[in-house]
């Protein structure tokens, strides 16, 4: 059993012993000695989140999908809106020119690394709080599962984020390096986008604010 699956299934005994909810039986069969190991962490995951908290979660995916509609446009840096003709790209592309100089960190914004004010700041945490609350309660497993690979995923898009703000000052580095992070980066983001919809729609919560 994974510390993550630990953590949920603790959360989701406490909530089911809530009037109307499952009996102690049920809770139970969790286990009492894992219960008991993960005692200093119940009360903390067992908080269900409110729901100006889980709007969160429908906010950071709605401006995911503002960074993938609009990706050349947020992230081309001096570039901007500016379209290149194919050959200038060209140039961009193997010499290392200077027509535009790509911002790769303003990634980070859109994915809840860059600041505690972004919707999507320490979601990881929130979604498992959160582990209680899919509509269908035997969906838990495939819940933690996507809650699992976006806290993978999610990273991964910040670490190439990351990588790719350095791809050029590195020993043996170019634009066209830049170029490869960023589009790693961007295959990351569509993978989390598409899981983080997955467990707003586990959740049953609205895909739009």
């Amino acid at each position: 059993m994974t510390v993550l699956r630990s953590i949920a299934l603790t959360a989701a005994c406490a909530h089911a012993l809530a009037p109307h909810q499952l009996d102690r039986r049920r809770c139970l069969g969790l286990g009492l000695p894992a219960l008991a190991a993960l005692a200093p962490l119940t009360a903390r995951a067992a908080s269900d989140p409110t729901p100006d908290e889980l709007r969160k979660l429908t906010l950071g995916y709605a401006r995911m999908q503002t960074l993938l509609k609009d990706w050349t446009k947020i992230t081309g840096g001096s570039c901007g809106n500016a379209q290149l003709t194919k050959d200038k790209a060209q140039v961009v592309a193997t010499n290392g020119g200077a027509l535009c100089d790509a911002s790769p960190l303003v990634i980070q914004e859109y994915i809840g690394y860059k600041s505690i004010n972004d919707p999507l700041y320490r979601s990881e945490k929130l979604m498992v709080r959160a582990a209680p609350l899919p509509k269908n309660p035997d969906d838990i497993d495939a819940y933690l599962e996507a809650v699992n690979l976006w806290g993978q995923k999610i990273q991964m898009s910040s670490l190439n984020a990351y990588t790719s703000a350095w791809g050029e000052a590195n020993p043996n580095g170019s634009k066209a390096a830049v170029a490869a992070y960023m589009q790693d980066a961007r295959y990351d983001v569509e993978e989390s986008a598409d899981l983080l919809k997955r467990i707003l729609v586990l959740l049953g919560l609205p895909l739009t604010a």
